[in-house]
């Protein structure tokens, strides 16, 4: 796949952006709030959000922790962060594989569906280790899109016969994040991950969720191969057909399928 200098499959700049990240909130923030709030996370926590998109988390987050806490909240394109701007949250512009990360300052680090687009993602792990301060909780979170299972669910696809296309869009997309260098797998890592960084009583969950057509959950994947389609077809690792059948079918008030899984993993800083 051509991607010139491309490092991510996704282009933030583009113009439905912010409505497509408010898809993948739509499905996962409930998720990713229940096991924020499991780990403890409370008033006057210093928090780190790293990658928080269009900022749901990072303003659940900010009314958790209160004026008696901090929250620091990064991407590397944070103009959909204004909402979450109240005096005791930081917006930073800010490179998680690159740019310095304060240490030994927070008591969680949180990220969702960051690692699996970074070239190095153990090593990134580390860094946000750093992070921490002693007792300090990391709680990661990645997006697994990979073929295989995604064949594993095709019987909650309905109409059934849209499950064949939509096994395959999905090994497509998969098929693109590897060609930039991503890792649309390593959801399945992260246990392993963590426990390699030195962390304590590391856990894991994997999430799906039933989507129905015509949603806002269901935008995710409307505007995702809306995005990423004719970057797939042009490299020969989609097919239009498909790519027109299953673009109808995630808009289809009619239709359902299983989420792509959301892998959460937690562990503490001795």
């Amino acid at each position: 796949m051509n991607t010139g200098d491309d490092t991510y499959l996704l282009k933030q700049g583009w113009e439905q952006e912010r409505a497509r990240l408010a898809g993948l909130s739509a499905q996962f923030d409930q998720i990713t709030v229940r096991h924020l709030g499991a780990v403890g996370v409370g008033s006057g926590w210093h928090c780190l959000e790293i990658g928080a998109g269009a900022g749901s988390i990072a303003g659940w987050l900010a009314a958790t922790v209160g004026a008696a806490g901090r929250v620091m909240v990064t991407d590397i394109d944070t103009r959909f962060l204004d909402d979450v701007a109240v005096p005791h949250v930081e917006v930073v512009r800010h490179d998680v594989t690159s740019d310095p990360i304060e240490q030994d300052a927070f008591d969680l680090v949180h990220a969702r569906a960051v690692l699996e687009h970074v070239p190095d993602p153990g090593e990134v792990v580390a860094r946000l280790v750093r992070a921490l301060r002693p007792a300090g909780v990391l709680v990661l979170e990645d997006v697994l899109a990979s073929g295989p299972v995604s064949q594993a669910w095709e019987k909650m696809v309905s109409p059934p016969g849209q499950r064949p296309a939509l096994t395959r869009v999905v090994q497509a997309v998969a098929a693109g994040f590897r060609a930039v260098g991503a890792h649309p797998e390593f959801a399945l890592e992260l246990p392993a991950a963590l426990i390699a960084a030195g962390l304590r009583d590391v856990n894991a969950e994997l999430t799906s969720r039933l989507i129905y057509g015509g949603t806002e959950e269901s935008a995710f994947y409307a505007l995702t191969l809306r995005q990423v389609g004719p970057r797939l077809i042009g490299a020969g690792l989609l097919d239009p057909d498909d790519a027109d059948q299953i673009g109808a079918f995630a808009q289809d008030p009619a239709s359902r399928w299983l989420s792509l899984g959301m892998v959460t993993a937690w562990g503490w800083r001795p």
